[in-house]
């Protein structure tokens, strides 16, 4: 019975990250002074923002670009509009 994780192998390394409360911590392993931690404020507009967050599953994406007329998770596949 799968649990909704799955694993994927790719030949880039690993990115590690810990969700906090409001954002979450990106780390290199090993290197406690190697960190950024980002939080997310509601109703940022969203071409301002550096990642999207499903409000469906919570999912967090980089935002690579300005957002179009519409985004999908790459998760849930829950759909949003935008103005």
């Amino acid at each position: 019975m799968s649990n909704g994780t799955e694993t994927v192998e790719t030949p880039e390394p690993a990115i590690n990250w810990r969700q906090t409360s409001s954002g979450l911590t990106l780390y290199e392993e090993g290197k406690p002074d190697a960190w950024i931690r980002m939080t997310f404020e509601a109703g940022v507009d969203p071409e301002h923002r550096l990642y999207m967050v499903c409000d469906e599953c919570g999912s967090v994406f980089a935002q690579r670009t300005k957002p179009g007329k519409g985004t999908i998770c790459g998760d849930c596949g829950a759909t949003f509009d935008h103005d």
